[in-house]
């Protein structure tokens, strides 16, 4: 397992921000000290997604919810925190990417105010015409498949035409892959969120200026 765990340490130095998210890593390791990365994407209009093979499901409203197949629901409700009822009664999201009945990626959006376990329990405040991206899921069976960015790209296109200017989210530093993903799709960087390894918030650095942390 050590060995493994050390090829795939090396492997992933090959990438780009390798050195960086080795560095975050040892900082982990050092001080106890978790670093993640926020990243804010300004919205716009891409028009309608074009997905071959599969479609965009867009749970916004109560009308929404009523009109889902309760196999979706099913399928969607374990990985939203809270439950899909409960999320869209308090304004939350939900856009989820549907392939022969099955959904392959699915991501929870908050809109105005979100409240997070991680690093630990936060909320954030990104203002009324604001989002944050606060879960991406890809079924284990669809990882490696290009879903989880068609949904991103998906998700932010319908997000503008629905009104909102700008979505932030974070990714934990030494998760290269998330952050890499991220970057390819315009998202920009927005600072730093600071907590130790025992869950306690210590504070962001060059955060995003809409954006406003509290315990």
């Amino acid at each position: 397992m050590a060995a493994l765990w050390k090829h795939e340490r090396v492997a992933l130095l090959r990438e780009r921000g390798g050195l960086r998210s080795l560095g975050f890593w040892l900082l982990r390791r050092a001080l106890a000290l978790d670093v993640y990365t926020l990243f804010a994407l300004p919205l716009r209009d891409a028009g309608p997604a074009f997905l071959p093979g599969c479609t965009l499901l867009r749970l916004v409203s109560e009308d929404d919810l009523a009109n889902c197949p309760g196999s979706l629901l099913k399928q969607i409700g374990p990985h939203t925190g809270i439950g899909v009822d409960k999320l869209i009664a308090q304004g939350g999201r939900i856009y989820a990417l549907v392939e022969d009945g099955a959904v392959r990626s699915q991501t929870r959006i908050d809109v105005g105010v979100a409240h997070t376990d991680t690093p630990c329990p936060l909320t954030l405040e990104v203002g009324p015409h604001n989002a944050f991206l606060s879960f991406l899921y890809t079924h284990p069976s669809s990882r490696r498949g290009g879903w989880a960015k068609k949904l991103l790209l998906a998700t932010a296109s319908s997000m503008a035409q629905e009104g909102l200017h700008v979505c932030l989210s974070h990714v934990q530093a030494t998760n290269l892959r998330s952050v890499n993903t991220f970057f390819s799709l315009g998202w920009r960087h927005a600072g730093w969120l600071l907590a130790s390894r025992s869950g306690r918030y210590l504070g962001t650095l060059c955060a995003h200026p809409t954006l406003r942390v509290t315990r």
